[in-house]
């Protein structure tokens, strides 16, 4: 059974080489577009299917799977890739996903949600929100965040294609319960590029929702942890004085797909009620497209049931036993979001068993250097947050502008 899987450690065994092309080919299944490789073995972002020597933890997904994750995965599955992952499997290999998550960043009553991408989890926080009324999702910025939230946080397809391998039409409405939701957006940073100031945001956000209550509408907040650029806005005491205000009349998501976030941070988050949507790439550094939402049991307790229009963009295993209406899902398995997962749980516990002071020497160090590179090639760095916030998304991110030195290139 699934469950005899080897740990999540070093690889007992010398992989087997000759699986590696067939996990590649598993790692990059169950997905839409974006994930399949081109000639080169490379997807829409440029990314390897196969372990690079390059060290990919920028704010994009561009990431690379790892050499040690890749190497445990093929430990752990050689004998049976290419056996169909029976939809039990797949159940319980979620289920011990979702204790681990759990423990990581999670409280005890947590729920933990699946997904292809992270853009795919921002269906997640419609679900939670959905009560019968039409929802206003007030998306902060939106340039900041995956390109195609634009879509999925209003309730639509953001491609012609989902993960479950579903035909739908780009840019309509997942079910008809979304039809009428309507976007508000609301920037980060001011005409100059500043990031503008988290009490001033979090006025923006409360008015906008104030107004969407005022029209019988249900606001969808999105706040940030970790933008593109390192931002996150507002901070987290401005969002609890969101919640002291508003309660329950209003849905919080916070974005950490950078999963730049201690655990301290999510439990926070979940104490106050929010869905937090994570992603296993990037800063974690595992393969692209694994996606997973962390919801407390309060907010699934409220929740409608799953509009069916759900049928087309996940399965049954993704989601809770006692989500309202999950059982009207397709039971199946998808077994390569399930490595993707487990690769990124790998990684995962490689960075948490790091001891706090050598994480923090060592993002010192990463900042030491890039002011040097910004020194020695005449750049300048896009404006952030500083130091006064004590972020891991802040510490671990810098984004630099090159229309200096590189005037007539594009970027």
């Amino acid at each position: 059974m699934l469950l005899d899987a080897l740990p999540a450690d070093e690889p007992r065994f010398p992989p087997l080489r000759r699986h590696a092309a067939r996990l590649a080919t598993v790692l990059t299944s169950g997905g839409d577009a974006r994930i399949r490789p081109d000639a080169d073995g490379r997807n829409q972002y440029y990314a390897s299917v196969l372990p690079s020597a390059a060290l990919a933890y920028g704010s994009s997904t561009i990431s690379s799977i790892s050499q040690h994750s890749f190497d445990t995965l093929l430990d752990r599955w050689h004998h049976r890739l290419d056996r169909p992952l029976a939809v039990e499997e797949y159940g319980e290999a979620l289920n011990l996903l979702r204790a681990q998550l759990v423990e990581a960043f999670g409280n005890p009553d947590t729920r933990v949600i699946f997904a292809a991408s992270g853009t795919d989890l921002e269906y997640v926080g419609l679900a939670a929100a959905h009560d019968g009324r039409p929802i206003t999702a007030i998306l902060l910025g939106r340039d900041e965040v995956g390109s195609g939230c634009i879509h999925s946080a209003a309730g639509r397809f953001f491609a012609d294609e989902t993960a479950t391998g579903a035909r739908v039409v780009a840019q309509s409405a997942i079910d008809p319960a979304f039809a009428g939701t309507e976007l508000v957006d609301v920037a980060v940073r001011d005409a100059a590029g500043r990031p503008r100031a988290s009490a001033t945001v979090a006025q923006d956000l409360a008015a906008a929702s104030q107004e969407a209550i005022a029209r019988g509408r249900r606001p969808v907040v999105h706040v940030v942890h970790g933008s593109k650029s390192g931002l996150t806005l507002p901070v987290i005491a401005d969002v609890e004085r969101l919640v002291a205000a508003f309660g329950d009349t209003v849905s919080i998501v916070v974005d950490a797909c950078q999963l730049r976030i201690a655990p301290a941070a999510t439990r926070r988050y979940l104490a106050l009620g929010c869905t937090l949507l994570m992603t296993g790439s990037k800063f974690v550094g595992g393969p692209p497209f694994s996606g997973f939402a962390l919801v407390p049991d309060a907010v699934r307790v409220r929740a409608s049931a799953l509009p069916g229009g759900y049928r087309r963009i996940a399965t049954r295993a993704e989601w809770p036993a006692d989500w309202p209406g999950a059982d009207c899902l397709p039971a199946s398995g998808n077994y390569g979001l399930l490595l993707r997962l487990q690769a990124a749980m790998i990684e995962i516990d490689r960075f948490a068993a790091l001891p706090a002071p050598q994480v923090d020497h060592i993002a010192a160090r990463f900042c030491h250097h890039v002011d040097r590179m910004v020194a020695r090639l005449e750049l300048r760095d896009v404006p952030g947050e500083g130091s006064a916030i004590p972020c891991l998304a802040a510490a671990t991110l810098r984004t630099l502008d090159l229309s200096g030195r590189w005037p007539s290139v594009r970027f």
